[in-house]
């Protein structure tokens, strides 16, 4: 996964009209933002979804959000989303390479999971981040597919994540 610019600090055009545009005060800052949001897409996609193929991570400014399907010609998303769609296989099937972005927005991530606590025999969600321990862990994501198959997930994060990683740094 790559640190492709989650955030930048000037005057930035967006893909969407509905992505708020998030700039900090340093670069240790906005670092540390990037990096905690790498870590904890790692591990939701290799511990929580067990995916342990290699996902692309979409550029922030890049992404799109449900609003813009309405507004939006379709080859805008083609050209965001599925630009390598024609890429296959070995066995020339069609090869799907799985995106991922952040949102901000609780609407794209209609799934909600955590990990099951043993000790209280029930899944566990808590909204705490970071610094949780594994029995906590809590993401909400969503998808979107082809033909039933995600080819694209929305991890959201909340503004107090955000914060709490910038206070940790300050």
């Amino acid at each position: 996964m790559s640190k492709d610019n989650f955030f930048i600090f000037k005057d930035v055009i967006t893909e969407s009209d509905y992505l708020p545009l998030i700039s900090f005060k340093t670069i240790t800052q906005k670092q540390a933002v990037e990096n905690y949001i790498i870590s904890e897409a790692k591990d939701f996609f290799k511990n929580i979804l067990k995916i342990n193929d290699e996902v692309i991570q979409i550029p922030y400014p890049r992404l799109i959000t449900k609003h813009d399907f309405k507004t939006r010609d379709i080859k805008d998303f083609y050209n965001i989303l599925f630009y390598d769609l024609e890429k296959r296989d070995s066995n020339r099937k069609l090869k799907i390479n799985i995106k991922w972005g952040i949102t901000f927005d609780e609407d794209c991530t209609p799934i909600q999971v955590g990990y099951y606590n043993h000790e209280e025999n029930k899944i566990v969600y808590s909204d705490n981040r970071p610094n949780l321990s594994p029995l906590n862990y809590y993401r909400r994501y969503g998808t979107i597919d082809i033909n039933e198959t995600p080819v694209f997930y929305y991890l959201y994060f909340t503004l107090k994540e955000i914060f709490d990683v910038i206070k940790n740094v300050s």
